[in-house]
């Protein structure tokens, strides 16, 4: 055939389609070949089929360290498939495939990935709770981090994301747990709001405010940025993230 033919010729493009024919007919060592071909040459979706391949052990044996190194060659490119920025957000998250464990780290490469498509919910949830301990590290004794250095609202966004398909024990009662103790103090000026209905951020519902006045304080001093109107703006553009 004519894909066969500009395989055998080099062609990344015909290699790496054809490697998607043999891998839905179950012949994994041939996509395997194939996939090993293209991804020579760069083929992004040929990086990207090698990297779960190695990641998952289910068509080859498991390799943490070669997942890694195909998923940072596949992330250095300049139109870089999400799923290598993701497998390394994985990996350094749990200081797997040779690389140290790293909050920040995994939060850098988890983030084009999740922004670029809707990552399975359990990805995250993990990647939202990375977010949330490391606003904990930085300001162990804050409920509410200081305005531009919170991470919260964009924890709690994919949080709520994640659990309209995770009614897990674990993911529910944290959600509802952390939205209970954000409610107890204002964002702006730290005072008690006791059993009052306080303000909010329409955008987030993320941060809680005793007044109009503290809130549109906390907006200049920061909430701005920690906000997710930015992002649903970012994800909207898309076009994958119709529900928002």
């Amino acid at each position: 055939s004519l894909y066969r033919s500009s395989a055998a010729q080099g062609y990344s493009n015909a290699q790496n389609f054809l490697g998607i024919i043999e891998e839905s007919r179950g012949n994994y060592p041939e996509a395997c070949q194939l996939f090993q071909a293209a991804a020579s040459q760069g083929n992004v979706s040929a990086l990207s089929s090698l990297v779960k391949f190695y990641h998952q052990g289910e068509v080859v044996e498991r390799d943490d360290m070669e997942a890694v190194r195909i998923a940072t060659v596949s992330a250095r490119l300049p139109n870089n498939n999400p799923r290598g920025t993701e497998t390394l957000g994985h990996y350094f998250a749990y200081g797997e495939g040779g690389l140290e464990s790293s909050m920040v780290r995994s939060v850098y490469y988890y983030k084009p990935a999740i922004e670029e498509f809707e990552l399975h919910p359990i990805t995250t949830r993990r990647y939202a709770l990375t977010l949330i301990n490391i606003s904990s590290s930085f300001f162990p004794d804050c409920i509410t981090p200081p305005s531009g250095d919170n991470n919260g609202p964009e924890a709690l966004f994919w949080y709520r994301r994640a659990i309209a398909q995770l009614t897990d024990a674990e993911t529910v009662p944290f959600v509802e747990s952390y939205e209970s103790e954000i409610r107890e103090t204002c964002a702006s000026c730290s005072k008690p709001l006791g059993t009052d209905k306080p303000k909010c951020c329409i955008e987030c519902k993320a941060v809680y405010y005793c007044s109009r006045e503290c809130q549109a304080a906390d907006w200049k001093a920061g909430h701005k940025k920690d906000c997710v109107k930015s992002l649903k703006k970012r994800l909207r553009a898309t076009g994958k993230f119709n529900d928002l």
